[in-house]
């Protein structure tokens, strides 16, 4: 209890005066508790230490609007969590739209294509993560059969926001992946891009 007030006092000074050693006393404190937790959920060492840097990161730089009504370190779980539920819907969304495409592809894939697909699974996922928070998390809502006006209440945004920022990630994957991917890979994009604005389209 006592060790509590200690750190609400150093993040009082984290929130007030910008003051990064006293952050840094709050990531060693934390930092492993939430990597064994985020391990022991997903077994994957790089991903574990991705999605806790990315708890560090959003607390230090969202310190000025974040509220603490418990304890720093309930606070962090309660923040890790739901990055973990974020990072599992994005895990079953990118294996729901690749086996939509593998589907309806026929016989242009081959197996031999099997490193296109690799390469088409590897570009998804990261310009999926690449997306700003809202986006990708209203992204992943629609593919899992959220209404628009579900999303919006979801997320505390407006509906036209809504369907502008899933109109902008369908334009973002185009651009992007079009632009990174060669060869073999194309097709398999194309046919990944049109089955993405199938999901998106027919709720």
């Amino acid at each position: 209890m006592v060790y509590q007030t200690l750190e609400l006092l150093w993040w009082e000074a984290v929130q007030k005066q910008d003051d990064r050693f006293m952050f840094n006393r709050l990531y060693l404190r934390h930092w492993e508790k939430l990597y064994s937790i985020a391990w022991n959920r997903t077994k994957d060492e790089a991903v574990a230490k991705d999605i806790v840097q990315e708890v560090f990161i959003s607390f230090w730089e969202r310190r000025k609007q974040i509220v603490i009504r418990t304890s720093v370190g309930q606070y962090l779980t309660g923040v890790l969590k739901n990055r973990l539920i974020d990072y599992f819907q994005s895990e079953q969304v990118k294996s729901r739209v690749l086996d939509y495409v593998l589907q309806h592809m026929g016989n242009i894939i081959q197996e031999s294509d099997s490193s296109s697909y690799l390469e088409v699974e590897e570009a998804f996922d990261d310009e999926l993560n690449k997306m700003p928070e809202n986006m990708r998390k209203s992204l992943l809502l629609r593919l899992e059969n959220h209404s628009v006006p579900e999303i919006a209440k979801q997320l505390n945004l407006a509906e036209q926001t809504v369907n502008n920022l899933h109109s902008e990630a369908s334009k973002r994957l185009r651009k992007k992946m079009l632009h990174r991917l060669r060869g073999a890979a194309v097709p398999m994009t194309i046919f990944l891009l049109h089955a993405l604005n199938d999901l998106l389209i027919n709720k």
